[in-house]
């Protein structure tokens, strides 16, 4: 398995908007694209901070999974 950690510096207070956003608009999407989004994060130090982890099979589907979630209009 291959896991990503995409960590997020937003602007002050604006943190929940993006996790509202990402929950809404992006978890299904790349589901859909072959991801797992296997956990979100915040920060409890850092209001400004947003970490979570999404997963694929391998490498080679990560590139497949990345490819078709990139090209999508969402």
């Amino acid at each position: 398995m291959t896991v990503e950690l995409r960590r997020y510096t937003l602007r002050a207070g604006r943190r929940d908007e993006l996790i509202d956003l990402f929950d809404r608009e992006f978890v299904e999407s790349q589901e859909e694209s072959g991801m797992a989004v296997q956990g979100q994060f915040r920060n409890l130090d850092r209001p400004d901070q947003f970490a979570w982890l999404r997963g694929f099979a391998d490498m080679r589907s990560r590139r497949t999974s990345l490819a078709a979630f990139y090209s999508e209009p969402v």
